[in-house]
């Protein structure tokens, strides 16, 4: 019947946000993104004190080990098939760039990681511009989940390097106005 039909339909709805508000396992699930890029998605800026030659080497190694999870693999760019482009000769102002994907634990999703890695003059620093999206198509709330994938690479290199952080775009901090919680 009709009502039976809808009842069902209530109960999927009910299920399939259930499993939604779980994909994100904690820790640094605290920053969730509802479409900002009309699909679930976070734009973070990291300011590290090394150069971006020591940074890429870090990041490309921590990728090509799995990540701090043992979820995360190092993809190839238009550059080179083992990892992180090498723009430097081509003095565009960007040195390197490069991608990883990540599996998330509870229901296997995969999203993708794009990093842009800049001199900072006077000291050589590098400004690490990072950028995750979920997948699959669909994906208007992650429930932190493109944020945690930012966060704990950084957070795992940043224990080497030390660094400061700023969002660009997406993933809300929990006192922005934006913020969904």
């Amino acid at each position: 019947t009709m009502s039976m039909s809808r009842s069902f339909a209530l109960a999927f709805a009910v299920l399939a946000l259930v499993a939604v508000a779980r994909a994100c396992q904690p820790p640094d699930c605290d920053r969730p993104d509802e479409g900002s890029c009309g699909n679930a998605c976070c734009i973070m800026e990291f300011n590290f004190k090394t150069d971006t030659l020591t940074t890429k080497n870090g990041l490309q190694s921590l990728l090509s080990a799995g990540g701090p999870d043992g979820r995360y693999s190092l993809r190839p760019t238009a550059e080179n098939p083992n990892g992180f482009g090498d723009l430097r000769p081509y003095h565009i102002g960007v040195d390197f760039i490069g991608q990883g994907w990540h599996t998330t634990k509870v229901h296997h999703y995969n999203d993708t990681i794009n990093f842009t890695l800049k001199n900072v003059a006077p000291n050589n620093g590098t400004l690490l511009r990072a950028f995750s999206t979920s997948q699959i198509g669909g994906a208007l709330g992650d429930s932190g989940q493109n944020y945690k994938n930012i966060i704990s690479l950084i957070k795992a290199l940043g224990a080497n390097f030390g660094f400061t952080q700023k969002t660009i775009f997406g993933c809300p901090a929990p006192s922005s106005p934006f913020a969904t919680n």
